[in-house]
């Protein structure tokens, strides 16, 4: 479990959705709630949570993801254009080296491998508007008491 503290600055979808501010860390580069930070002025970023807490504007509460969507958000992000790398340039090398294109080899693998990545971002870019937005987002899990 992955967690972090921040404060409600708004709430929105009737309160079940919190806007928290909190301070940027080494780890939200990261992180596999980038795709719902905001970035913002200096070391303050802004997030939306699910606010199964409860939370109202001004509170100060404990935010939590787990591992598992950590590590399926990385391997989306970062694994699958790789992948699209890869597969593209030896698609092209393939092309290239059997004759079926008369072209320079080296530089159809290169073209290839651009248009395999780019291929598979838009298919990421689809794909994640399809996925349900609540697997991935952060949970409210906590409203932290003033000591």
């Amino acid at each position: 479990m992955i967690e972090e503290f921040g404060t409600v600055i708004a709430l929105r979808e009737g309160g079940r959705i919190a806007l928290v501010q909190c301070h940027k860390q080494a780890a939200c580069d990261a992180c596999q709630a980038v795709s719902v930070c905001q970035p913002s002025h200096g070391k303050l970023r802004e997030v939306e949570a699910r606010n199964d807490a409860r939370a109202i504007e001004h509170d100060r509460v404990r935010l939590a993801t787990t591992s598992k969507n950590f590590l399926r958000s990385s391997f989306i992000l970062y694994v699958l254009p790789v992948l699209g790398l890869l597969g593209g340039a030896g698609i092209g090398h393939h092309l290239g080296s059997s004759g079926l294109l008369t072209s320079d080899p080296e530089l159809l693998m290169a073209l290839s491998a651009v248009i395999g990545m780019a291929v598979v971002f838009g298919l990421i870019y689809y794909l994640t508007r399809r996925l349900n937005r609540d697997a991935f987002i952060p949970i409210v899990v906590a409203v932290e008491t003033e000591k």
